[in-house]
C-alpha cells in the first residue's frame, strides 16, 4: 500500500512523503503506482524548477519533500496541488493508497 504523509502548520504544508508501492498489480503493470509516481514527479520537477525552496528526495519507492521557504506562495499552491490529487487517487483506491495529514 502507498502511504502518503503530510504535515502542514496551519494551512502551510511544511513536509510530504509518499512510500510503497501500491500492490495493485504486478511491477510494470501497477496503474495505480503509475498514476501516483506521474503526479508525484511532476510536482518535484515543478518545485526543483521554482529554485531552493525544497528538499527533494527521490528514490524507489519512496519521494520526500521538506519545504525550506513555508511562505512562498507559489511554492505552497505546487504543495497543494499535489495534494488534492493524491487525495484524488487515494478516493479512487482507498485499498492502495492511504493519506494522513498531521497538524505540527
Amino acid at each position: 500500500m502507498i502511504q502518503i504523509d503530510v504535515k502542514r502548520h496551519n494551512d502551510a504544508i511544511l513536509a510530504m512523503s509518499i512510500k510503497h508501492h501500491a500492490g495493485y498489480d504486478e511491477k510494470g503493470k501497477d496503474l495505480v503506482c503509475a498514476g501516483v509516481s506521474s503526479i508525484a514527479i511532476g510536482a518535484l520537477n515543478a518545485i526543483d524548477q521554482s529554485g531552493d525552496v525544497c528538499d527533494l528526495v527521490m528514490k524507489e519507492a519512496y519521494i520526500s519533500i521538506d519545504v525550506k521557504k513555508q511562505k512562498d506562495h507559489d511554492t505552497q499552491v505546487m504543495l497543494e496541488m499535489l495534494r488534492i490529487q493524491l487525495i484524488t487517487m487515494q478516493e479512487a483506491y482507498p485499498n492502495y493508497i492511504q493519506y494522513c495529514e498531521q497538524e505540527v
